[in-house]
């Protein structure tokens, strides 16, 4: 328990200071957006339950249709959230309390406009 509260303090320090510094900064406002965006959708699908949703009637089958257009469209954007999140180096190292390192590769040492 006390394990987990240190972990959590340690955590949540990690975020203000990361949140902090792009207080000003686009892209990690943009991914902290996306993120809620990604999650919103996350959460209407696993409540969505289709045996009451398509009982013939107009509205029920609008809102079955958009319920299938975002379930198909989730893998995508999951996928690009976690390129994006890799892009813009947000992890958090629970044991250091810090970025991760992340493995030196030709493509991480290509400087990027």
């Amino acid at each position: 328990m006390v394990e987990d509260i240190e972990q959590l303090k340690a955590e949540l320090e990690y975020y203000k200071k990361k949140l902090s510094i792009g207080e000003h900064d686009l892209s990690l406002s943009g991914y902290i957006s996306y993120v809620g965006l990604v999650k919103q959708q996350v959460d209407f699908i696993k409540d969505f339950k289709i045996r009451d949703n398509i009982d013939g009637k107009k509205s029920e089958t609008a809102l079955y249709d958009r319920a299938m257009s975002i379930g198909e469209g989730l893998p995508k954007m999951i996928l690009a959230m976690q390129n994006l999140k890799m892009e813009l180096k947000i992890e958090y190292n629970e044991q250091e309390g810090k970025e991760k390192a992340k493995a030196t590769t030709p493509q991480s040492l290509v400087k990027r406009d």
